[in-house]
């Protein structure tokens, strides 16, 4: 008669080792705490891109799982580790998609939102002429919209870390050059808005990220002797304190390609 013996199977007679029910347990933990926090994480962004909670509410739930989905990162591989180690540790397949699960999650909050905190200024209202700021019209923005800093505050924010944020020249007539902007916009889904008041410039609003955080855009042309065209651009976001870089980033791409176009 045959015996089958601990040898052959891998695995004691008696069952599972204290040490691989530990790390049995705490794979299935981390996995189970990595998929709640995705759920909530992408669940807060989802429902704030479609305005169904508040843009700032959706963020906020977002970044509250990356302490938790770090932690739980932590877990998944104290179980990969425990179950390497016991006899018995059986499968750890949990474990390591917890593990993956989490880490990506906190390297997708590192750098895409604390990365570019860290490199950009607290400051969401950028323009090319801080001397003479373009001015909305046709949109209800504020002269210059400076978070809970001075005028002085912000604008030494933004000389420091904007300086190559300038106007450009256009060898166009102004009216070609806003007919070319108003193309640029609509191919870039900006919401132009119905109304113009002024013929010398056009305001749309912008979208930005998942979230699609609404940043009002007003473009100002001025004609200069020698037949060309003085371009300055003015992006503000709505809500928050720094904007993560993304409205300089959209005037210099903006008016990169405007003097293509």
């Amino acid at each position: 008669m045959n015996q089958t013996t601990e040898i052959e199977t891998g695995q004691p007679l008696n069952g599972p080792t204290l040490g691989a029910k530990i790390a049995r347990g705490l794979g299935a933990f981390a996995l189970g705490g990595a998929l709640l926090a995705i759920v909530i994480a992408l669940g807060g962004l989802t429902l704030a891109r479609y305005d169904i909670i508040d843009k700032i509410a959706g963020f906020r739930a977002f970044m509250m799982m990356m302490w938790p989905a770090g932690v739980l990162a932590i877990v998944a591989l104290l179980a990969l580790i425990i179950g390497f180690v016991v006899k018995g540790g059986g499968k750890r397949w949990k474990a390591g998609l917890a593990l993956v699960l989490s880490a990506g999650l906190v390297l997708v909050m590192y750098t895409q939102v604390m990365i570019p905190g860290s490199e950009a200024p607290p400051i969401h209202d950028v323009s090319t002429d801080l001397n003479n700021m373009p001015q909305f019209v046709a949109l209800d923005v504020a002269p210059v919209s400076t978070g809970p800093f001075s005028e002085e505050e912000w604008l030494e924010f933004h000389k420091d870390a904007y300086s190559d944020v300038e106007p450009i020249l256009i060898d166009r007539s102004p009216e070609e050059v806003l007919a070319a902007a108003r193309v640029l916009m609509e191919q870039r889904g900006w919401t132009v808005a119905p109304n113009q008041p002024i013929k010398e410039q056009i305001e749309a609003t912008a979208y930005a990220g998942y979230l699609r955080f609404r940043d009002d855009v007003v473009l100002r042309v001025t004609p200069v002797m020698d037949g060309s065209t003085r371009v300055d651009m003015r992006s503000v976001s709505r809500v928050g304190v720094s904007d993560l870089g993304y409205n300089a980033k959209r005037i210099r791409d903006f008016l990169k390609d405007l003097s293509a176009a």
